[in-house]
């Protein structure tokens, strides 16, 4: 829940600012470091639920894995919002209604969440056996997370105040964290304790 609304937040204060041509790089590095608050959050908290899990899991290398993965995508976002024009910018295809936006940010999420999951279980399979569910369980868990970051965004007035975006931002990260930490947990049923060499 951390993480999410910690990036949806950085990265609608960060929107708001317009600095013009001259500082377009600034405005792209300040969406990208989002990526670098959410993986460090994100890794910090999942490595630590999961090393009561398994506890030879290298909690550095999950949080260097998911904080490279998130900067990535971080960036792919920031480059397309910021540097190109306005009706090429979107990552998905322009939706007009609230069931375009689930369908369109689930398939986001599942391709979000595989790259992250295959990141984050080359760390883990060190400790855990049958990791490849880790993949499986972060593909479908951030399908089912980003449609709830996406909705919240959507509602509300057409020129919300900060207010209102901080309320947006709070409400999709926790609603999309539970059910993403949700979704994830349920991988420690099927996933077993690695015996040390």
């Amino acid at each position: 829940m951390l993480g999410i609304a910690s990036a949806a937040l950085w990265w609608v204060t960060v929107d708001r600012f317009n600095p013009g041509f001259a500082g377009d790089w600034l405005l792209f590095v300040g969406k990208a470091a989002g990526g670098l608050a959410f993986g460090l959050v994100l890794g910090n908290l999942q490595s630590w639920a999961l090393k009561r899990q398994f506890p030879a899991l290298h909690a550095r290398q999950w949080v260097v894995a998911t904080t490279f993965v998130s900067v990535a995508l971080f960036a792919i976002a920031a480059w397309y919002a910021v540097f190109l024009p306005a009706d090429q910018q979107g990552l998905v295809p322009p939706v007009h209604t609230p069931f375009e936006t689930a369908v369109t940010s689930a398939m986001f999420g599942l391709a979000l969440g595989a790259l992250l999951g295959i990141a984050q279980a080359l760390v883990l399979r060190r400790a855990a056996r049958s990791s490849f569910w880790w993949i499986l369980a972060s593909a479908i868990g951030w399908g089912a997370a980003l449609p709830c970051i996406y909705l919240a965004a959507s509602v509300g007035s057409s020129a919300p105040g900060s207010l209102e975006i901080a309320a947006r931002g709070v409400v999709g990260g926790v609603v999309s964290g539970v059910v993403l930490g949700t979704v994830t947990g349920l991988s420690f049923a099927v996933m077993r304790l690695r015996a040390p060499a």
